[in-house]
């Protein structure tokens, strides 16, 4: 008997792209759900009924378990099909650098994005909440610089392709932008597209960035 798919509550655009392209990779079948994560949103309580935190990517698995967190999401579908290469296998010489770096983007760099995308969640006044959205970008910058530093090529970890190319393919999308990236970061650029440009990986960039 086939295994029901997993269902991904997502929008356009958000992480839950970066986890989409691991679940093709890994050939893992799913069903998508486009929420709309926003005060006052339609789709809000449904959202928070699955992640009370109400961000996306949030996965139903089959049995009904809710995974949060992309991290968590990777290391599922790595289990699911190892041979998908999303992490390098234990006594692989890339593999403590993955944990380091991946953790890296998701306890650094991805607060720049919760704190700074809408300050006026976090901060009342307005000169305050600009404050806010002007240092956590300067933040991010700082921490792409880092990486651009650490980065390998072809991929991030150099020869092994990880799911850190993954997370690379979006954020070179999001604020500050391609330009900047070219200008400031142009190895992370290069990694970026040619993990979106891998077979199953495209169709979903496409579908999320045109």
């Amino acid at each position: 008997m086939p295994m029901k798919p997993v269902l991904m509550l997502g929008c356009r655009g958000c992480g839950n792209v970066i986890v989409e392209c691991a679940l093709a990779l890994a050939g893992i079948a799913y069903d998508y759900e486009e929420v709309d994560y926003s005060a006052g949103s339609p789709t809000r309580e449904r959202l928070l009924a699955v992640n009370p935190l109400g961000q996306v990517p949030a996965l139903v698995l089959a049995d009904g378990w809710v995974l949060t967190e992309s991290l968590a999401m990777l290391h599922y579908a790595n289990d699911r099909a190892p041979a998908a290469g999303l992490i390098p296998p234990a006594g692989d010489p890339g593999r403590e650098a993955f944990y380091r770096w991946a953790v890296f983007l998701v306890a650094a760099v991805y607060p720049t994005f919760t704190y700074g995308d809408d300050p006026r969640k976090w901060v009342a006044d307005e000169a305050g909440a600009k404050l806010l959205r002007e240092s956590t970008d300067r933040h991010r910058q700082a921490t792409y610089c880092q990486l651009e530093a650490a980065a390998g090529s072809p991929w991030f970890l150099g020869d092994t392709f990880s799911a850190i190319d993954l997370y690379l393919a979006a954020l070179t999308r999001w604020r500050p932008g391609r330009p900047w990236f070219l200008a400031n970061a142009p190895g992370l650029a290069a990694i970026a597209d040619r993990a979106a440009a891998l077979e199953p990986v495209a169709p979903v960039v496409r579908r999320h960035f045109g």
